[in-house]
């Protein structure tokens, strides 16, 4: 079930100035010269950060990078994106990314950006509660996958999904409003695909592109596509690449073998080195080693976690 995007309910202050003279007694005129910014014509109304939630310094740095080479011209551009739990974030979400975008470059498509994006606590939470495991809050999983992806040139964290007000916006919201955020950047032309929109693509396992048809792809008339990037021995469809959908290679060595559950069991353990190979050395030492000042901002993590 999709999350549906709730409306935005703007009061003006003239409004404001309104409501709280009902409830004082009184004017409204009284009332507004109290309100910060009341005065329209004296203030400007502040502007929503660019792309918010999504940043942008390591996709910027690429598509310069890009624009510079000798591909120039024979390469679309586009951007990649996956979600899920990430609880916590490991490097083998990182390197699905780095698959999707190799599998991309091969058929002429540049990745110049790429997030990962932590679920919203209105999903993780009740998943972990009936997995009888510890759930970590959205912020402390924004904040290890930022340790955890910060010296990666391309992959970046997209906070956009577990920072959403309202019901948990499922993935096809997600790739929608990254779409859109990249739409009213000023290097969108860089981005766009076939059909006049960003080129964004949807990175996921196996198990996930099967349970929601993904095969058969998302929007592909709406340059939305989908990479599938599966583990050694998965059983794998055919790629479609006409609907926009392709099959990446499964990544190899220690970070193949990586979930989740395995990093909280070396948690559990004080294992540095295995957590540091695992995410980041400053993962790590965030996760095992807090400062004063971090455990007390993130207090009910680290309990959970008994650190």
């Amino acid at each position: 079930d999709v999350g549906r995007p709730h409306a935005a309910i703007r009061m003006g202050s003239g409004m404001i100035a309104c409501v709280q003279a009902a409830a004082t007694g009184a004017t409204a005129e009284d009332v507004a010269l109290a309100v910060p910014g009341s005065d329209d014509d004296d203030e400007e109304e502040e502007e929503e950060p660019e792309a918010e939630g999504w940043p942008l310094d390591k996709m910027r740095a690429a598509l310069a990078a890009s624009a510079g080479g000798s591909s120039k011209g024979a390469r679309r551009c586009a951007v990649v994106v996956t979600t899920g739990a990430m609880n916590p974030v490991h490097r083998g979400h990182v390197q699905l990314l780095h698959q999707a975008a190799q599998e991309l470059e091969r058929h002429k498509i540049f990745v110049v950006g790429a997030w990962v994006s932590p679920s919203h606590d209105g999903y993780v939470q009740p998943k972990c509660r009936s997995l009888n495991t510890i759930g970590l809050s959205a912020d402390f999983r924004l904040e290890v996958a930022r340790r955890s992806v910060s010296a990666d040139s391309l992959v970046d964290v997209g906070s956009w999904e577990a920072t959403y007000r309202g019901r948990w916006p499922d993935f096809p919201l997600v790739v929608e409003r990254l779409q859109h955020a990249m739409g009213e950047i000023p290097e969108a032309d860089a981005l766009r695909g076939p059909n006049g929109n960003v080129q964004v693509f949807y990175a996921c396992g196996t198990d996930h592109a099967a349970k929601c048809h993904l095969y058969f792809g998302m929007r592909p008339q709406n340059d939305i596509g989908v990479v599938v990037v599966p583990r050694t021995g998965d059983s794998v469809r055919k790629a479609n690449p006409v609907k926009n959908v392709f099959v990446a290679q499964p990544a190899e060595g220690e970070v193949a073998a990586l979930s989740s559950t395995l990093v909280r069991t070396k948690l559990q353990e004080r294992d540095f080195d295995a957590v540091s190979r695992a995410l980041s050395e400053d993962a790590a030492r965030f996760l095992l080693q807090p400062t004063d000042e971090e455990r007390a901002r993130f207090c009910e993590d680290f309990a959970k976690l008994r650190v």
